[in-house]
């Protein structure tokens, strides 16, 4: 036998009339007519070749069929309004999961901060974080496993957008016993002669040292190049060279063997703020995120100030063209 094409519609009619014993109740209860109910609990019967109610002039009952009907199709009807209703509450933004690619300083010295606000208001969304350089933030997003990037400005492939949100500071840092430590401020021109402890060719932070040292023709030695911010601490702590890192590259660790001195220069900022594809729909609660992101305030470290709405926030100096970014 045929198994009949049945409507959620059909057997919710069914459902609310068991329940409700009466086709004006019921009717009022679907938000259709007693004849509209009627007709459509006819056509079930018809449908499934039996009659599930027994009628009267002052009685409704079902009867065994119905009653097996109910027992059979209820949990069907229970599961799909759970269901329907994680969707809604999905498409309400109040649900679901928000994938982010970040720079790690990002990751460990902003993105906390923004969930926890964020959190507030949608407590049953959850965050999936990936940490990593900025060319990992753009495969990513370009992957699609991924739908937001915080990462530095720079060069933006083509059909990516990004809005600024954070500029930098860069500080020079150094030993505790370099004579920066009796500084109060430096110049581009301070690194003249120095041996830099550089991140690696690439990254946001060594296109802007490259690009001050090349403009103000500065000589440095770069006999150390390191990945890791951890790493070009160690470096630093044990006095083989001097760094010029952004605020929040800073961030985390214990500063107390170390001097950083505020580096006052032209182009001496990173902008980094969240970069995502042009042409994508974003799911409601990626779209309810950057919102926030753009909308809220925040209490910036050191060194760190907000990029307001309008403002390109685009370093001294700086294009879109040509520079290849990583943390």
């Amino acid at each position: 036998m045929p198994v009949p094409d049945l409507t959620l519609q059909q057997l919710r009619a069914v459902r609310t009339l068991a329940a409700s014993g009466s086709f004006t109740k019921a009717a009022a209860a679907e938000h259709i007519s007693p004849s509209v109910l009627s007709r459509r609990i006819k056509e079930v019967e018809r449908l499934l070749r039996v009659r599930l109610f027994d009628r009267t002039t002052r009685q409704l009952d079902l009867t065994a069929a119905g009653h097996a009907f109910l027992l059979m199709t209820g949990a069907v009807l229970d599961d799909m309004d759970m269901r329907l209703g994680r969707f809604m509450s999905y498409v309400a933004a109040q649900s679901g999961t928000i994938a982010v690619a970040t720079l790690p300083s990002l990751a460990a010295a902003v993105l906390p901060g923004m969930m926890r606000g964020f959190l507030l208001d949608h407590p049953e969304v959850e965050f999936e974080i990936i940490d990593g350089a900025a060319d990992d933030v753009v495969e990513r997003l370009g992957g699609g496993t991924v739908e937001l990037g915080l990462t530095a400005h720079g060069d933006l492939p083509d059909g990516f957008c990004f809005t600024p949100l954070l500029r930098e500071q860069f500080y020079g840092v150094a030993h505790h016993s370099h004579p920066w430590s009796a500084r109060n401020s430096l110049s581009w021109a301070d690194f003249d002669g120095e041996t830099v402890v550089a991140t690696r060719p690439g990254t946001s932070v060594r296109a802007i040292t490259d690009a001050a040292f090349s403009k103000h023709s500065i000589s440095v030695s770069h006999h150390f190049h390191a990945c890791s911010a951890a790493t070009i601490h160690g470096l630093l702590r044990a006095g083989v060279g001097v760094a010029a890192l952004p605020a929040l590259k800073l961030q985390g660790f214990g500063l107390d063997d170390l001097v950083a001195v505020p580096v006052n220069a032209p182009g001496a900022t990173r902008v980094t703020g969240v970069m995502y594809r042009c042409s994508q729909d974003l799911s409601p609660v990626a779209a309810r995120f950057l919102d926030f992101l753009h909308a809220t305030e925040i209490d910036p470290p050191r060194g760190v100030s907000r990029v307001h709405e309008g403002h390109t926030g685009v370093p001294d100096g700086w294009s879109h063209a040509g520079v290849q970014l990583a943390d």
